[in-house]
């Protein structure tokens, strides 16, 4: 079941969404980097940004999206428990995310380092073959990267 989180859902999001950008961004951030913070996530889920998909009553993958303006929705942070992965819940979460604001459009952005990433082709990979194709990059630096990267966009006329 997929539905919007509540206050309660904010440490177990948390959890998935830092989990799955350890696993799926290692080595390109420095050690100890988290991609989000409590407070950032509780913040989401009181504007109504966060979904969360449930298994058996256990919350195992989320996902943020938003309306961009009244053409273009973006979605972020899809992430899903390690447990649950080859289940179809990313898939399930993305299709979510593609019907919640009823735009024409669909965006998000994708972190790449310079230096080849197994981990983010495979994400390239799929995007693609649902439908998302890559309109724009910008060189993306941050303090905490562990090297040169760059900031994909994708989009997908729904």
């Amino acid at each position: 079941m997929i539905e919007l989180a509540g206050p309660g859902d904010a440490p177990e999001v948390l959890r998935i969404v830092n989990a799955a950008y350890d696993h799926g961004e290692a080595g390109i951030w420095q050690p100890g980097w988290a991609r989000t913070r409590l407070a950032a996530i509780e913040a989401m889920i009181a504007a109504g940004e966060i979904a969360v998909l449930r298994q058996d009553g256990r919350l195992v993958g989320c996902v943020r999206v938003r309306r961009l303006d009244e053409e273009t929705a973006e979605l972020g942070m899809l992430s899903v428990d390690p447990a649950a992965m080859g289940t179809g819940a990313g898939r399930a979460l993305l299709e979510f995310a593609e019907r919640r604001h009823g735009t024409p459009f669909m965006q998000l952005e994708l972190l790449v380092p310079r230096a080849p990433h197994a981990h983010k082709q495979r994400l390239h990979d799929w995007y693609s073959r649902l439908g998302y194709v890559q309109i724009g990059e910008r060189p993306f630096t941050e303090p905490e990267l562990a090297g040169p990267a760059v900031m994909r966009t994708y989009r997908k006329r729904l």
